[in-house]
């Protein structure tokens, strides 16, 4: 684990030594921000070394919102906020049922007679 926090800080400072030679202002500054939030959130780009319970990426992250892309592209848009939020909040336990292997339809009836699955 320490080994991999060394390599991490010693390409940050590679990063920051090839950016002073970096010629056009722009080219720094962006150059020059990625290395700052690189620096700024090291803890949270390596928590996965620490707590097994977090990904080492984000597909997951990422498919989830696609079927929420996917919904806002084949309807044009959420008419309201309230939609959407909706709309998440549903797929949010759709999703939680499926990968706790719960059935869909029976955690939902039990959400409407007050005797919620426990998620």
């Amino acid at each position: 684990m320490i080994a991999y926090e060394t390599r991490y800080d010693n390409l940050l400072s590679k990063g920051y030594d090839e950016n002073i030679q970096t010629k056009g202002k722009y080219a720094k500054e962006s150059e020059k921000t990625l290395l700052n939030r690189l620096t700024k959130y090291k803890s949270n780009h390596l928590l996965f070394l620490r707590d097994f319970k977090v990904a080492y990426n984000n597909n997951l992250s990422e498919r989830d919102l696609r079927k929420c892309k996917l919904k806002q592209k084949v309807s044009g848009c959420f008419r309201k906020q309230s939609g959407n939020e909706l709309y998440c909040t549903v797929m949010s336990f759709v999703e939680t049922c499926k990968r706790k292997q719960l059935s869909i339809l029976e955690s939902i009836e039990k959400a409407f007679t007050g005797r919620p699955v426990q998620l």
